[in-house]
This record gives C-alpha cells, structure tokens and sequence, in this order.
C-alpha cells in the first residue's frame, strides 16, 4: 500500500526514496522556497525553512510524521530570507549548520532587512493588489499573484520573527553519518557568495536549493553568474539523477543545462545591448526569450537581472 503522504497549503511532500522527501512551494502558500527532509536512519535532517514560521511548523509537523525520528540538523543553504526564517520553530537542541560567509551574511543584512520589509511591505502589498487589479495579461497575473502572496507571507510573519543562527559552520564538504544513508554537504557559490547543496550519493539526489530554479525564473544579483555556471558543471559530475531546486517542481540533469543557459541567454542580451549602446533603463524592453517567456518571474526578476548583468558587464 503506497504512503498517504501529509498535506499543508504551504507546500507538496514528494517522496523522492525511501526516507528522503521534497516539501515543494505552494504559489499559494507560505513556504516560498522548497525544503528537504532526510531521514537518514537514526535521526532527520532538515533542508532550508522556508520564509515564514507558519510554514515551518508545517514543515516540522510532516517531517516528524515521516521519520518519527529526532530532528537534529538543519542545514541552511545560504542566507535569503525565503530560507532561513524558519529556523526558529525548532528544538533549541537543533543544530543549525551553514557555511561561515552564510552566517555572517545573515547576521550582518537580517536586522535591517526586517526593519526595512517592516517599514515598506504594507504599502508594497497595496501597489501589487492595485496591478494584479488592472492587469489582464495571464502571465504577468500569476507573476503578480505570487508576488502578493510573497509579501504578505513576509508581513504577516514579522510580528513573531526572530532570527535564530547557525551555530555549526564548515568551509569544505561536511559529512554527516546515519544509520540508513550518508549525507554530503558541499559548499559551492554563484547564487550567492556562498551556497550549499546537499548530496545524497547512494540515491543520486541532490538539493541544490537556489542554484537550480526550474520553471522559473533565477534571482542572479546576490552572486557570480561565472561562478554559477560553473558550480552547475560541477554538480553534473556528481552524477545525480534527481534534483531539487530552490523554486520550482523537482527537476532531472537536462534542467541543469537549461539553468546555465538561462544565465548565458541574459549575458548575451546584455551584451548585445552595450554594442547598441541602449542604456541599461531600457532592460524593461527586452523581451524574453523562449522558452523563459513562461517562466514564473514574481517582482519581473527579467528585467531586475538585465540591470544587474548591465552593470557588472560595463564594471567589468
């Protein structure tokens, strides 16, 4: 008799192989991000938290029903806020594990990033129901619609935030041993300075968090496309068959490819624009090229990427 897996209207549970399961977003729900619960015999481990507490006691709830293991790590990937703020649901006896830069990226932008959603949210969700009002276009509808529920699963969060550390770190592969299954936590970068993937070698699964978006389209201005891409060439010679992204529904190796041509494609646009000599206030011009033009872009990530690449590229 096949598993009744638990439901939450912040994401999906996938059961990727025995023990190991995927909590994918909701675009309606609180989760924003994906997650990961590993079960690695004797106790569980947990992959990112998602945005909102809400969602991670979901998270918690589900992953305590599949085990019936103890929680005792949490890995966050890197420092976004779509990723971490969960962290405070869980026993004060978890460890919270991320790389040094992680930490202290979260410890140094967390504060004010809070105090200013605090200051420019409830406004921001204002001007985004306006739009969603008047916009008839299917597309950028959804784009609006997630771009709402975004904010809103920020603002409703803040009156219990509180931010809760990593307080293990690593700077090389990190090994953790079970009973059932090892799990293999290796650095890399390019979504942001400082990025983890957790590896599963006997299954061939990979989390790859934000450095695999699927479906959707990719935030590239915390980072290094060049380091991007080449931390994606890096993860296909693990030889992983299952992969699951940051955001998006769980992808296979071919998504890997299309991840480093989605960067590539947005270099190139750029690039042709500088030889055109269009400013870089005429991103919002471009269009999209397929088959990104049925991505999922909440806040026009597109355009937001297009400025950033312009810029790096005139820097560079």
């Amino acid at each position: 008799m096949p598993l009744r897996l638990p439901e939450s209207k912040h994401f999906k549970v996938e059961q990727l192989a025995e023990g190991v399961y995927a909590a994918v977003a909701s675009e309606q729900g609180y989760a924003i991000c994906n997650a990961g619960i590993i079960d690695i015999g004797d106790r569980t481990i947990i992959f990112d938290t998602f945005i909102s507490p809400k969602a991670a006691r979901d998270l918690l709830n589900v992953a305590e029903q599949l085990t019936s293991n103890k929680i005792t790590h949490v890995v966050n990937s890197h420092e976004h806020n779509d990723h971490i703020r969960g962290n405070q649901v869980f026993d004060s006896d978890v460890d919270i594990i991320s790389t040094e830069l992680t930490r202290e990226a979260i410890t140094r932008n967390e504060p004010e990033e809070i105090n200013t959603e605090k200051e420019t949210i409830p406004q921001a969700i204002i001007d985004a129901h306006n739009k969603l009002e008047t916009e008839e276009d299917p597309k950028r509808r959804r784009d609006l619609t997630f771009l709402v529920n975004y904010l809103q699963a920020m603002n409703d969060s803040h009156s219990e935030l509180k931010t809760r550390l990593p307080n293990i770190t690593f700077s090389r592969k990190f090994t953790i041993h079970g009973t059932k299954r090892d799990t293999e936590l290796i650095p890399l970068a390019g979504h942001t300075l400082s990025d983890i993937i957790l590896y599963l070698p006997e299954e061939k699964i990979a989390f790859l968090s934000d450095l695999l978006f699927v479906n959707s389209h990719a935030y590239l201005a915390s980072g290094s496309p060049k380091q991007w891409k080449q931390s994606l060439t890096e993860i296909e010679t693990l030889g992983a068959q299952v992969f699951v992204p940051g955001h998006g529904p769980v992808g296979r190796s071919s998504d890997l490819s299309l991840m480093s041509q989605y960067i590539q494609s947005l270099e190139n646009i750029v690039a042709y624009m500088i030889k055109s000599h269009k400013p870089v206030e005429q991103a919002y011009l471009e269009p999209v090229p397929p088959p990104f033009d049925t991505w999922l872009s909440p806040d026009n990530f597109f355009v937001t990427n297009l400025k950033f690449l312009y810029n790096m590229q005139c820097k560079g």
